[in-house]
């Protein structure tokens, strides 16, 4: 009897790690690059990638619902509003976690209005 209890304890205990390290990973951000393809003010949305990639679209919390913080937008490196730094056409880095299939919850949005010249020698 003592050797089937320590088993079922054994399991049990192997089942919880197993479901700590799955929700561990499952809540690790993550980072998504690329150019912002559309934009939607009103929903604080837009999509990321192109037509030939990957699209994902992302929600932006601009204020604190419930136990979802505001994220981060930047412009630039410098904190801007979602209207202005948000734009179709503009590279953008957003750090997210996924908490559900169809739920990102965005952390940060950092875009480069420009595209940067690199220095050449003359």
């Amino acid at each position: 009897m003592k050797t089937v209890m320590a088993f079922i304890v054994a399991v049990f205990a192997l089942a919880c790690l197993s479901a700590s390290s799955t929700m561990a990973e499952a809540v690790k951000p993550q980072v998504a690059e690329g150019s912002i393809q559309s934009v939607d003010l009103k929903a604080k949305t837009f999509v990321l990638g192109g037509k030939n990639e990957t699209q994902t679209t992302f929600k932006v919390a601009t204020q604190s619902e419930g136990n979802r913080e505001a994220a981060k937008v930047l412009l630039d490196g410098k904190k801007a509003s979602f209207e202005a730094a948000v734009q179709a056409g503009r590279k953008v880095s957003v750090t997210y976690v996924k908490v559900a299939d169809t739920d990102l919850w965005v952390w940060s949005v950092a875009v480069t209005s420009a595209a940067k010249e690199p220095d050449r020698a003359r």
